[in-house]
């Protein structure tokens, strides 16, 4: 399946087929007064309600993941790739738990932070890199960089309930006027996500990645 903003060469476009996905973003399919806007083509998987997993429900749980990915267009100075993890947790609390895969020009990754009140939305990034609080990046898997590359690389990382429970505590430090509960059984996972967006800035931006293989799964 192959679908494009318009019928023109170099026009943002999305393909996808069997366990594979890929996507060209260019800005200048943007609307007019462009600037500040964000362009995204967002593959996810959203579970039925009543059928979202726990995966923290046991103190030895681990929630893994592991894609194949490859990004070799990028301009702009926030272009960026993160794998997300959608989690609800108690009284409609949203919690976005990012692996930060690919920032445009960046030479060090950093953990990301906020909250957005109106939606009661937290959001965690946390680059995807040996000796990191909040993920552990499986053996063998590359690594969070700031440099467009051709070919499959593997990412694979894990979060484990005292991980996830740190990052809780993190927030729950960060937004501390905001109500949030630091009990990991709570949250359920109810969607998964690659973010790979741009924001305009004004000056031109693109991005182009594909993915295959992406995986989820629990360990105890």
């Amino acid at each position: 399946m192959q679908l494009g903003f318009q019928n023109l060469a170099g026009t943002s476009t999305a393909q996808m087929g069997s366990d594979a996905v890929g996507a060209y973003l260019n800005s200048a399919d943007l609307p007019g007064s462009p600037a500040g806007q964000k362009m995204m083509i967002t593959p996810q998987f959203t579970f039925t309600p009543g059928t979202e997993p726990m995966p923290f429900a046991s103190s030895g749980a681990t929630l893994n993941s592991s894609m194949y990915l490859q990004i070799p267009t990028a301009v702009g100075s926030d272009t960026y790739v993160v794998a997300d993890f959608l989690f609800r947790g108690p009284n409609g609390v949203r919690l976005s738990f990012g692996a930060q895969i690919f920032h445009n020009g960046m030479t060090h990754a950093g953990v990301g932070s906020g909250y957005d009140a109106p939606s009661n939305s937290y959001m965690l990034n946390s680059p995807l890199e040996a000796n990191q609080s909040f993920v552990t990046q499986i053996s063998g898997s590359a690594f969070t960089t700031g440099t467009p590359w051709l070919g499959w690389q593997q990412f694979g990382w894990s979060i484990s309930q005292a991980q996830f429970v740190a990052a809780l505590n993190y927030l729950a430090g960060q937004f501390p006027a905001a109500a949030l509960s630091t009990d990991p059984t709570q949250y359920a996972l109810i969607e998964v996500h690659l973010n790979a967006e741009f924001h305009f800035q004004p000056n031109p931006a693109e991005l182009g990645w594909s993915m295959r293989g992406w995986t989820v799964w629990t360990t105890n």
